[in-house]
C-alpha cells in the first residue's frame, strides 16, 4: 500500500510538470506569433491618431490665419502612446532647411528667402521601423523607413492669371514657427499656440528665369527624405499649374512655362521660364506661430 501511495504523489507532480510546460509553450506561442501583431496594430493605432492630431492642428493654424486672428490661441493634447506600443514621441519645431526666389537669368539673385522653416514633428519608433508624422510648408506629411508623403500638401499654388493671359501667379504661404526646444513623452505632450500674425511680400518681374528652391543642410533632413517630400509638391503644383492652362481657352500660356530641377542630396527646385513678354507675380505669406510644448511629467 505504501507503493501505490508514493506512485500515486509522483504521478500528481508529474502531471502539475506537465501542466506547466503547457502553459509555458501557450504563453511562448503567443509571444512569438499574438505579442508581436498586437504591438504593430497599437503602433499602426497610434500613428493614426497622431496624424489626425497633426490634422487638427493644421486646421485651426489654417482658421486663424485665413481670418486674421491674430492674437488668438488654441491647444490640444499630442498622444505619446496608444495601447501596449510604448512608442516615445519628439517633438522639434525648427530645421536648418529653407525656401528661396532667386533671378536664375541675373546670375541667381535672391529675390526673397526664409532660411528657416518651421517644421513641427513626431517621431515614433516601433518594430516596424521609425514613423514620423509632422507639419511643415502648411501641409501634414508622414514618412516611414524615411519614405516621405503628403498626407495634406503645402500651401504653393501656381495658376495663370485670369485677367492678364500672359502672366502666371504664384501663391506661397510659409508657417514660421517659433518656441521651446523639443520635448520626448510617453504620456502625451500639451500643445499651446499663439498666432501671432503675418508679413506678406510681394514679387512682380518679366522676362527671367525664376527658380523656387527648398534647401537642407541637415543630414538627418537628407536621410529622411525631405528632399523627396518637397520635389513632390513642387511636382504637384507643376501638374496643377498645367491642369489650370489646359481649363482656361483664354490664357495665351502653354503649360510648359514651368519645370522641375532634378533634385540633389539638399535641394529641391523648380524653374519658371518667363519669356517673351510673360510675367509672373509671386505672393508670399509669412505667417508666425508661437509654439508652446508642455511636459506633463518629469521623466528622465
Amino acid at each position: 500500500m505504501m507503493r501505490d501511495t508514493r506512485d500515486a504523489g509522483s504521478s500528481v507532480v508529474i502531471g502539475f510538470v506537465i501542466l506547466l510546460m503547457l502553459v509555458a509553450l501557450g504563453i511562448g506561442i503567443w509571444a512569438m506569433i499574438s505579442l508581436p501583431a498586437q504591438m504593430q496594430e497599437a503602433e499602426s493605432t497610434h500613428a493614426i491618431v497622431l496624424q489626425n492630431a497633426f490634422l487638427d492642428f493644421k486646421l485651426s493654424a489654417d482658421k486663424v490665419r485665413v481670418n486674421d486672428l491674430s492674437g488668438a490661441r488654441f491647444s490640444m493634447l499630442l498622444p505619446g502612446r496608444a495601447g501596449i506600443s510604448g512608442s516615445t514621441v519628439s517633438f522639434v519645431n525648427d530645421t536648418t532647411s529653407g525656401i528661396y526666389v532667386y533671378n536664375v537669368t541675373n546670375r541667381n539673385q535672391e529675390l526673397w528667402s526664409l532660411r528657416t522653416i518651421g517644421r513641427l514633428s513626431a517621431s515614433v519608433g516601433g518594430t516596424r521601423g521609425a514613423t514620423e508624422i509632422g507639419y511643415e510648408a502648411g501641409g501634414v506629411f508622414r514618412g516611414d523607413n524615411g519614405h516621405m508623403v503628403w498626407i495634406t500638401p503645402g500651401l504653393i499654388e501656381i495658376y495663370p492669371d485670369a485677367k492678364e493671359n500672359r502672366t502666371i501667379n504664384v501663391e506661397i504661404v510659409m508657417p514660421v514657427l517659433s518656441g521651446n526646444p523639443s520635448i520626448s513623452s510617453n504620456w502625451g505632450v500639451p500643445l499651446n499656440c499663439l498666432y501671432r500674425g503675418y508679413t506678406d511680400r510681394y514679387l512682380s518681374e518679366k522676362n527671367l528665369t525664376m527658380e523656387i528652391r527648398f534647401t537642407t543642410t541637415s543630414p538627418s533632413d537628407q536621410k529622411r527624405g525631405h528632399i523627396q517630400l518637397w520635389q513632390t509638391m513642387f511636382s504637384e503644383a507643376v501638374i496643377r499649374y498645367q491642369n489650370a492652362v489646359t481649363e482656361n481657352s483664354l490664357t495665351k500660356l502653354t503649360g510648359k512655362e514651368i519645370k522641375l530641377v532634378e533634385s540633389t542630396d539638399n535641394f529641391a527646385a523648380m524653374q519658371l521660364y518667363c519669356r517673351d513678354g510673360i510675367s509672373v507675380k509671386v505672393y508670399i505669406r509669412e505667417a508666425t506661430y508661437d509654439v508652446s510644448l508642455v511636459n506633463r511629467y518629469d521623466e528622465s
